[in-house]
């Protein structure tokens, strides 16, 4: 049987004396990175959020929606969450820091500048099958049956900013998933309901109907996408989103309708800007005929084939969370083994309330 690992490394609880803190950095807004007065290198994530007016629980939605969640080892839970605190108005929540960052951020560091070097295909399989060992947990798809003690929990923003990388004390890295800020539990009689919210470049081609497990699978595999490609599927975010505002200024072009659920136009054309999937297993010589510029890295044809079921355009063709953990994670192994020895497999055991699978 397999332990998660203590907070902060520590098995004391974690206790916040904001006379013991200091702030290192903002790292987005509400959210900032602060350091030990007496252990400087004791770092902690402080993340400040706004309680809805309508509101009739003063908890955090994301610390409520992560509360209703057992321990595991792919999903970051709060140290601590406080309530009116700063204000009456606001909640805060303190997670653990992990100094490799976002998906995001690694990838940038990492491999972009260091001359554009591709993702290797090993770490790019340990974050498809990690993130669908998470994505499995939330959405209560582990084992041969649901857990009848909590329902199915969609995300509804995976995104790489999302996904922490974890150093693991080895070559290869882990991932977990964070930011249950959007999360919802899911509810039949809402999955036709439109939702605007999260990351809208993110979400499938059905938005903003995003109520659904088939719509979080659509978000792993545009992951595992921007990994192997740089850029979520799809089309030209910029040059949709100039032409549109361009048609707003010509006299006879018909507002849409659905414009004025949007926060700004930018937000609206992240959701209806065209959702495109590029191949990731094409020859360089392949990739030219079919005019894809940049030049991207070919991967292997069993990555591209996972990472496109989840990106199939129809719902109903995804496939599950359950079904990836079953299938999809058994493939990647074989791969990884293959590439790494067994020291690619470390760490890929699915750990809830020490309870070990895989």
């Amino acid at each position: 049987m397999k332990h998660l690992k203590p907070p902060l490394a520590t098995t004391q609880p974690f206790k916040w004396k904001a006379q013991q803190w200091a702030k290192q950095k903002d790292i987005a807004f509400g959210v900032s990175i602060m350091y030990n007065k007496l252990n400087h290198k004791l770092l902690v994530v402080k993340k400040v959020v706004r309680i809805p007016d309508h509101s009739e629980k003063l908890r955090a939605l994301e610390a409520r929606a992560l509360s209703l969640l057992p321990d595991c080892n792919r999903i970051t839970k709060p140290l601590l969450d406080l309530i009116m605190e700063p204000d009456m108005d606001h909640a805060t929540i303190f997670f653990e820091h992990f100094p490799l960052g976002d998906l995001k951020q690694w990838k940038t560091r990492k491999f972009d500048e260091r001359n554009n070097k591709p993702v290797p295909e090993s770490f790019i399989w340990r974050c498809f099958i990690q993130m669908s060992q998470a994505v499995a947990f939330i959405h209560n798809s582990v084992g041969s049956e649901p857990d009848a003690n909590r329902h199915c929990l969609l995300h509804r923003d995976i995104k790489p900013n999302n996904i922490l990388v974890v150093d693991n004390g080895t070559t290869y890295p882990s991932f977990q998933l964070h930011d249950f800020g959007c999360a919802r539990l899911y509810q039949e009689t809402l999955a036709g309901e439109p939702m605007y919210c999260g990351t809208y470049k993110w979400q499938p081609p059905e938005n903003p109907f995003i109520n659904t497990t088939e719509a979080d699978i659509w978000a792993l595999g545009a992951c595992v996408h921007f990994l192997a490609v740089g850029r979520p599927p799809v089309q030209d975010l910029a040059g949709f989103t100039a032409q549109f505002k361009d048609n707003l200024h010509v006299e006879d072009f018909v507002r849409p309708g659905s414009l004025t659920e949007y926060a700004s136009v930018g937000r609206y054309c992240g959701a209806h800007v065209p959702r495109k999937v590029t191949p990731i297993n094409l020859s360089p010589e392949e990739q030219q005929e079919r005019g894809i510029d940049p030049e991207i890295h070919q991967y292997s044809d069993n990555l591209a084939d996972w990472m496109s079921l989840c990106l199939r355009f129809t719902p109903s063709e995804r496939p599950s969370a359950r079904r990836l953990l079953e299938e999809m994670v058994d493939d990647g192994k074989e791969i990884l083994r293959s590439m790494g020895g067994q020291a690619a497999l470390a760490h890929l055991e699915l750990i809830v309330d020490d309870k070990a699978w895989g």
